[in-house]
């Protein structure tokens, strides 16, 4: 049986973790998506931190570092939810971790010929987030598409990608900004 609250993470999809309140809500999640992870330990000096630690980067599934070196090799896009989940008193007021802040996509999604080509979406900062940036990633697996910028932004922009030609069969890819999805569809080739 859990205690209550308790942070639970989706290993099949890129989506923030939960802190959940009571049992009921537990028992809501799917239990073939959402696993509940161990409450954080009591808060030690630094030569005493425990790990496993839990990071998140709002592009990445959620990372369990398991020591210090690992740790020291996370870029600054990564959160420790650990020590974020022993400060909360209020588990509703919890923003979504790593803390970066909500956005939207204008459009959500395009489709592109088979011969290729380029596009763009507006990202635009709709409310704060600690991070104060947006970052896009892509599906590691889709190597014929590309885009700019690659670097965390501080304001809303826009993002350029390009689709190299197909001539495959149809296939789909995503660019993920701050939890939001862009999806691109390219058709079959001839």
């Amino acid at each position: 049986m859990a205690t209550f609250p308790a942070l639970y993470v989706n290993f099949r999809w890129n989506v923030p973790p939960r802190v959940v309140a009571n049992q009921a809500e537990a028992d809501a999640l799917d239990p073939r998506e959402w696993r509940s992870m161990p409450p954080p330990a009591a808060p030690k000096t630094p030569e005493e931190q425990q790990y496993p630690k839990l990071f998140f980067n709002v592009n990445s599934p959620p990372l369990v570092v398991i020591g210090p070196e690992q740790e020291a090799a996370l870029t600054e896009d990564w959160r420790d939810f650990t020590v974020a989940a022993s400060k909360v008193i209020d588990t509703r007021s919890l923003m979504n971790p790593p803390d970066v802040p909500p956005v939207m996509l204008d459009p959500q999604g395009a489709t592109v010929p088979a011969a290729g080509g380029t596009g763009n979406f507006t990202v635009t900062i709709t409310g704060p987030g600690v991070s104060g940036t947006w970052t896009a990633t892509k599906d590691s697996t889709a190597t014929w598409l590309t885009f700019v910028p690659l670097t965390p932004q501080s304001a809303s922009g826009t993002v350029n990608y390009t689709v190299d030609p197909n001539a495959g069969a149809a296939r789909t890819a995503n660019i993920y900004v701050n939890g939001k999805v862009f999806q691109v569809s390219q058709n079959a080739g001839a």
